[in-house]
């Protein structure tokens, strides 16, 4: 009987073994099923990262070339470069023009601007030199350039007119300054007449910055013209003063 039952036993333990081992087995047989999704996965991934690399990099070349194609195209057609570039210059020329006059009028009137110092016809000669070297560059610059807006190019067209009068004028002023430094007043009075002949057309413009401060050294420039009479009749009262009596009592 005891043989019998643990017998018995024996088998059942077996029995559960048997189907443990069958339970692990099918187990162990199923268990690669689940990876089956990892390939989707993966696959997923690198699409998703070539996407993610690539169409940046593309779009960022695509939007560079189209740029680049733009720029090329306003430039050979002159429309919005042309004008921007006038813009630009204008701004640049009439500050200059502003200051370099000022110069001038520093240099003929030194005790008008609250500058105090000794007037010297050398000092205004380099300054008026050196306005009219600037406005005849602005000149021939402004001449050559291409405007595209109509409104633009009458702002272009009235600078060039405002330059035109301006380099006559300083030029003229330098000349009679330069004649001035020599003695020879005549001369600097012809040219500073001159002057302010080419200067007094200029009128006041809010669109062309550099018609107020010269017409201000129109104005200036009438107080040197009047100093310059003066020398020109106190030479002529010395000339007649040194001539011989005798060329004096019997003139030919």
């Amino acid at each position: 009987m005891r043989k019998k039952v643990l017998i018995g036993i024996l088998s059942g333990i077996f029995c559960i073994l048997f189907v443990l081992g069958a339970g692990c087995s099918s187990l162990k047989e199923e268990t690669p099923v689940p990876p089956a999704p990892t390939p989707a996965v993966t696959g997923t991934q690198t699409v998703v990262e070539t996407a993610v690399t690539t169409l940046p990099t593309s779009s960022k070349v695509i939007a560079a070339e189209m740029q680049q194609s733009n720029t090329s195209l306003l430039d050979r057609d002159g429309t919005s470069t042309s004008d921007a570039a006038f813009t630009i210059f204008f701004v640049k020329s009439t500050n200059e023009i502003v200051n370099k006059t000022t110069s001038v009028v520093q240099a003929m009137v030194p005790g008008s601007l609250s500058v105090q110092a000794v007037y010297s016809p050398a000092i205004l000669y380099l300054e008026a030199k050196d306005l009219g070297h600037t406005i005849e560059r602005d000149y021939d610059l402004t001449l050559n350039m291409k405007t595209n807006a109509p409104e633009t190019e009458e702002k272009r067209i009235a600078y060039l007119q405002f330059l035109y009068m301006a380099k006559s004028g300083a030029n003229h002023i330098a000349d009679a300054a330069e004649a001035e430094s020599f003695g020879d007043y005549s001369t600097a009075l012809a040219m500073s007449t001159a002057a302010r002949i080419d200067l007094r057309d200029i009128k006041v413009d809010p669109d062309l910055p550099p018609t107020v401060p010269i017409n201000t050294l129109n104005i200036f420039l009438a107080e040197y013209i009047g100093r310059v009479q003066e020398k020109v009749i106190q030479q002529q009262n010395g000339e007649t003063n040194q001539r011989p009596q005798s060329e004096a009592r019997f003139p030919r």
